[in-house]
């Protein structure tokens, strides 16, 4: 495994690379991604779960979360929040079990939360769903042996949305499910945002929401196009919400995803003093944090964000 480093404007960049040098006749990705496997998503004995815990309700429907702690740990450990992708229509908390299950052998704690997709509740309850369970998890802190002052998250693609959200719309009371908690409850310490848009405002979501043929997921979860509905739009823009009070956000995406996609709001941070990267991993698209040979480096990185943050 070798790692190539890039400098450019908006910072020092990592790609790891997969091979030693490039073959005379690289495969086609067809053939790469006849290649690919899942990584184990059974439970390990090392690990106490907790399954379905209820973290919220909205009347009579309870917001579930499954938590995982490695045994034989009497110390409080640090915790991460795992937020699924999906387009924010579909998925559930299941769908990064290999990824939750992982980190939580490597030592923290890991709680993979649901939330209320597109069809079910319009935004923001999605957002106002991720934070409540943020605030849950510091408030259940001792039940679960955490430390409520060591909190990161990490999503995928649409969940990836979500953390960077979560990480820079924390202050808006709008994305807070009780107006009246304080807002440094669901305040993360370090998010990592997975193949996910932080803008919603320009760039690919925007534009695709005014397509009507372009089946633009946005426009089911937001109830509207961007131009029917600026204001939210902008309430769920994560880039444009960016401020010197952010916790470091980094971000991990596929060669052949769009690595360049929030190289803005890269330059934002780091613009306003908070820290943060892009890794990029060779030949990865969408998705490829849930898949061998990209899941092991992945979550190489992720500890060594979270060890170095929380």
């Amino acid at each position: 495994m070798r790692s190539l480093y890039i400098t450019g404007f908006s910072g020092l960049h990592r790609i790891r690379m997969n091979a030693y040098g490039v073959a005379q006749n690289p495969a086609p990705i067809a053939a790469l991604q006849k290649k690919v496997a899942r990584p184990s998503t059974e439970i390990s004995e090392t690990l106490d779960s907790y399954l379905n815990v209820v973290y919220a309700q909205d009347g009579d429907r309870k917001l579930l979360c499954d938590i995982f702690r490695p045994k034989g740990i009497s110390k409080d450990l640090p915790a991460i929040l795992i937020v699924h992708g999906g387009g924010w229509r579909n998925g559930d908390k299941n769908k990064f079990r290999a990824l939750t299950l992982e980190l939580a052998n490597r030592g923290f704690v890991t709680v993979a939360i649901e939330y209320r997709l597109g069809h079910e509740a319009k935004f923001p309850a999605g957002i106002q769903d991720c934070n409540a369970a943020t605030a849950f998890v510091k408030a259940n802190a001792i039940r679960f042996g955490i430390d409520p002052k060591r909190i990161g998250a990490v999503g995928g693609s649409a969940g990836g949305h979500l953390v960077g959200l979560m990480a820079t719309g924390w202050e808006n009371p709008k994305t807070q499910r009780n107006v009246g908690l304080d807002p440094r409850a669901s305040r993360l310490d370090v998010a990592i945002v997975m193949g996910g848009p932080m803008q919603t405002t320009t760039g690919s979501v925007a534009e695709r929401s005014r397509d009507p043929n372009s089946g633009s997921n946005s426009n089911v979860w937001l109830a509207a196009t961007i131009d029917e509905n600026p204001s939210l739009y902008a309430l769920a823009d994560a880039h444009i919400q960016i401020d010197k009070n952010d916790p470091p956000i980094y971000f991990q995406e596929g060669e052949r995803d769009n690595p360049e996609g929030n190289r803005l709001s890269i330059e934002s941070l780091e613009n306003h003093g908070v820290e943060t990267g892009l890794y990029v991993y060779k030949d990865g698209k969408h998705g490829c944090w849930n898949l061998h040979p990209w899941f092991n480096d992945m979550v190489e990185d992720m500890v060594s964000i979270f060890e170095k943050h929380l």
